[in-house]
């Protein structure tokens, strides 16, 4: 028997070699609390709805005047659309807010060994997604600036479920195509 037909691929999005395709929506969950207290168990639903690269990203940050900078030598900028869901996990749980982070979300080469840098901006492209607080129940869709090599359309999309405000059970990386 061959060795290799009994190997399954990752869990969808639990890694590089097999990153959550555009418009599907992955399910995880994060828990949140302290070491002296049962966690609180959360599930998140992600989709990354839509990307915009180069002169339709550039064109979109200008309006907006997101940045006056220019992305770095050998890159352009790139928008993603994302629907974020974060959902309390059955009864008696806490109902804690949830605060996604700047450079939560970030992004990576194919093989997921180099991260590349976010650029600067001076205020969020709208609707604004970092930064933005959410309560138990609630969904909502904006955008995240990125900077991704020239002409490269293997570059991934990494969400970071360890995020120092409370995750300390259920940490690492979703993965996904951009």
């Amino acid at each position: 028997m061959n060795d290799t037909a009994n190997k399954q691929k990752p869990p969808l999005g639990s890694s590089y070699l097999n990153p959550v395709p555009m418009g599907k929506t992955v399910k995880t969950k994060i828990e949140r609390g302290d070491a002296y207290a049962a966690p609180e168990v959360y599930d998140l639903e992600i989709t990354v709805r839509e990307t915009v690269h180069g002169n339709g990203a550039q064109e979109q940050i200008n309006a907006q005047g997101v940045t006056d900078k220019p992305p770095m030598e050998g890159f352009e900028y790139l928008l993603a659309r994302i629907q974020f869901a974060y959902l309390r996990r059955g009864k008696g749980f806490g109902d804690s807010p949830y605060r996604l982070a700047e450079g939560q979300f970030i992004t990576a080469s194919q093989d997921g060994k180099t991260f590349y840098e976010l650029p600067e901006i001076l205020k969020q492209p709208q609707p604004q997604m970092a930064g933005s607080l959410f309560k138990s129940g609630e969904s909502r869709e904006g955008w995240l600036l990125f900077q991704v090599p020239q002409d490269d359309q293997t570059s991934l999309l990494i969400f970071d479920r360890e995020y120092e405000e409370g995750v300390y059970g259920l940490w690492g990386y979703v993965w996904f195509q951009i």
